[in-house]
């Protein structure tokens, strides 16, 4: 596993993590704090980033397939390097530019990335690896988290936004002279024309895993726009910009011991029974956070647990595109995926925000609901049931 590729991809993880993850997390309540909008309006400002987050991932399944794994990746990496221009600008329209920018290329960041991992490292070993890919993202944002918050409540927001963009900028540098490129049998497939690499998600939707995976993916993600949305907000209101940081930092931290052991125990017994329990969790950390909103102990307590357990899932993906996809579907495998992902991100967030205005408890009750259906969908993947059989899955027009 501790090859040339994996240590080099991991470390540029780790300093992207460190560098932009306090400025996602943040984000709404920069949006309160510093430009007074409403919770609502954060949410406007994301959905149509993440929109095309998914979008994009679909072409970037394509791009990794049939460029390489090393080139999308990098390419993806080109978002983080404006995205602190959030931090800068109070200009709603810019922002939105900004963050429509980065989107698009998470979509190719996303897709290079886990495809390089799942073709840099061997199968046996795939869980433990996701669990240490996912871990140096987590980590480094949990550091950043911390060193955010003390520099924003200092020196203000603009700091962080600018610091960012040299940092990411080298990083960059270091994974274009660095990263090794995979060999073209594993990060290429010229064979196949264009057209004939799109219409391969024809052939991946075709299999009833792959339609109960993205049923997975979409909605469990759903919850986490919504806590990734409001918890922040909640705790900001509650206790001030410091303590919604450190927030982000402890919860990146137990998801990094979460992530660890779900890697383990996927390389020991698989990854479908993980998966139906992490969904199972998530459930009981919505329900406890709707029943926690006016606690800043609850919502830590059970927004942590929900922290966890949500990477724990994500964790077991590439296992499941790895057992799903062929060689030469990775790419595509993990850019689908992500469309499910970005979606349940997108609804997540717009509907929440809707509701919160209604009630703070009542979009913690829907994630519930919607995390439970997963769960449900998860065990019938666990037990091996015809999932064929499951009318919201079966796609027989395709």
């Amino acid at each position: 596993m501790w090859n040339r590729q994996f240590v080099f991809l991991s470390l540029i993880l780790l300093g992207e993590g460190i560098v932009t993850s306090p400025i996602q997390l943040l984000f709404p309540v920069y949006v309160v704090d510093a430009l007074g909008k409403s919770v609502g309006y954060a949410a406007m400002l994301r959905a149509l980033p993440i929109l095309l987050g998914g979008v994009f991932a679909l072409v970037g399944g394509v791009f990794s397939d049939r460029v390489g794994r090393k080139q999308t990746l990098i390419l993806g990496m080109t978002g983080a390097l404006v995205v602190g221009g959030v931090f800068i600008t109070q200009q709603p329209l810019l922002i939105l530019g900004i963050l429509c920018y980065q989107g698009i290329a998470s979509g190719f960041r996303t897709a290079g990335g886990q495809s390089y991992l799942i073709s840099s490292v061997d199968a046996s070993r795939l869980g433990l690896a996701t669990a240490i890919y996912f871990l140096c993202m987590t980590f480094g944002g949990a550091i950043g988290s911390a060193i955010a918050g003390e520099l924003i409540d200092r020196f203000g927001y603009r700091v962080v936004g600018v610091g960012a963009i040299p940092l990411i900028g080298l990083l960059i540098t270091i994974a274009i002279l660095f990263l090794p490129s995979l060999p073209k049998s594993i990060a290429s497939h010229h064979q196949e024309s264009f057209a004939q690499t799109v219409k391969g998600y024809r052939k991946i939707l075709r299999h009833r895993g792959m339609r109960l995976l993205l049923a997975i993916r979409f909605l469990p993600t759903y919850y986490w726009g919504t806590v990734s949305l409001l918890i922040p907000i909640l705790v900001y209101r509650s206790s001030g910009v410091k303590m919604a940081a450190y927030y982000g930092t402890l919860s990146l931290l137990f998801a990094a011991l979460c992530k660890i052991l779900t890697g383990c125990i996927c390389d020991a017994i698989g990854h479908r029974l993980p998966a139906f329990v992490a969904n199972c969790l998530i459930a009981l950390s919505a329900i406890g956070i709707a029943l926690s909103v006016n606690s800043t102990i609850g919502l830590y307590v059970f927004g942590i647990l929900g922290a966890g357990v949500a990477w724990s899932l994500s964790t077991t993906m590439p296992r499941f595109i790895n057992e799903f996809c062929d060689a030469e579907e990775k790419g595509r495998g993990v850019g689908i995926t992500h469309l499910a992902w970005s979606a349940g991100l997108l609804f997540g967030q717009l509907i929440s925000g809707t509701l919160e205005s209604i009630s703070v408890s009542l979009p913690f009750f829907v994630a519930a609901g919607l995390v439970v259906i997963s769960a449900g969908l998860a065990l019938a993947l666990w037990l091996g049931k015809d999932v064929g059989a499951i009318p919201m899955l079966d796609a027989d027009v395709l």
